[in-house]
């Protein structure tokens, strides 16, 4: 072989064996790994800083604020509607076998009540005798469905609170209240008192008729009453028609006062009634409940409304009081 000419072969190509694609595979993957294992930590690192920064130490602490338990606002209290108790003067005509104390125990009141009430020394009551009888009743029915007008007025001989009341509709307590009298306090003819009267029509106040100084007042006679009759029993579905007899043509400044005055608790407390006619209408409206019986007494006089010297509405008597009647609502 020697001296052989080796340049003029041509040169075969290196063949890559397995082995050498295993190297480069594995060398590739340890790369790779490595790699892998950097990022993962930076990513690490970051996510860290990131979780630290939120963590509730490093959150500012909110200080809990106490909200202050509501307190119960307490709801107003109604007041009541103050109910007056005042003494309402009933008129009783005396029957046979009735006295003083069966009186006093049939209207709850005392034998002394109804002596002082009539000016009676003793205890000797007749048949026929008229009596005043002070029950003591609430009063809330009559002040809120009448207004009450003042008048003044001249007391004349025979005058007490209790015929003063009765002759205009109003009540002794009135009367004692409005003139600062106490109880059982006398008064004398010529004296001027207050009387608070309920009922009166607005033109009673605008009277201009002046009193002549001297003059006797003109007298009408006593009105005589009609229906009812006394002792009447009437079905409270039905209206109660009061009428009686005209005394003369009434002149502008004089009217008719119509009394209808409860003689048991369960009577209603009715206003008294100023009117030009000589009728007046009760409607079944303010008739007692069901099974109640109302008993009433009624009456009719005539006023007459002048002005005195000072201007003032002055009251004036134009007749005597009728006679009383009772009836039953039932």
């Amino acid at each position: 072989m020697c001296g052989y000419d080796l340049r003029g072969q041509t040169q075969r190509g290196r063949r890559i064996s397995w082995i050498d694609i295993l190297l480069v595979a594995a060398v590739l993957g340890v790369l790779v790994f490595w790699w892998r294992v950097g990022t993962e930590s930076v990513r690490n690192a970051e996510q860290t800083d990131v979780v630290q920064a939120i963590l509730p130490t490093s959150v500012p602490l909110m200080q809990a604020t106490v909200t202050p338990t509501p307190t119960a606002t307490p709801l107003p209290t109604a007041t009541a509607i103050p109910i007056k108790q005042e003494t309402v003067l009933l008129r009783h005509i005396v029957g046979a076998g009735e006295t003083l104390l069966s009186l006093a125990i049939q209207y709850d009141v005392s034998v002394e009540e109804i002596q002082r009430a009539n000016n009676l020394s003793s205890e000797l009551i007749r048949v026929g005798d008229e009596l005043t009888i002070p029950v003591l009743r609430d009063s809330a029915v009559a002040q809120l469905r009448s207004v009450t007008t003042e008048f003044a007025y001249v007391v004349v001989s025979g005058d007490t609170l209790s015929t003063i009341a009765t002759k205009f509709g109003s009540t002794v307590e009135g009367l004692l209240s409005a003139n600062n009298l106490a109880s059982g306090q006398f008064i004398r003819p010529g004296d001027v008192l207050v009387v608070p009267v309920p009922g009166a029509p607005p033109e009673a106040l605008q009277v201009t008729a002046q009193v002549q100084a001297g003059a006797t007042p003109v007298l009408y006679p006593q009105p005589r009453l009609t229906a009812p009759q006394d002792g009447a029993v009437i079905a409270r579905t039905e209206a109660v028609v009061f009428t009686w007899s005209a005394v003369d043509q009434l002149a502008d400044n004089e009217w008719y006062v119509l009394q209808i005055l409860p003689r048991n608790l369960a009577a209603r407390v009715l206003p008294t009634t100023w009117t030009k006619q000589p009728t007046h209408r009760l409607e079944p409206s303010v008739a007692p409940a069901e099974g109640a019986s109302a008993d009433y007494a009624w009456l009719v006089s005539v006023v007459r409304v002048n002005r005195n010297a000072e201007g003032r509405a002055l009251l004036e008597a134009a007749s005597p009081i009728s006679n009383v009647r009772t009836f039953s609502w039932r």
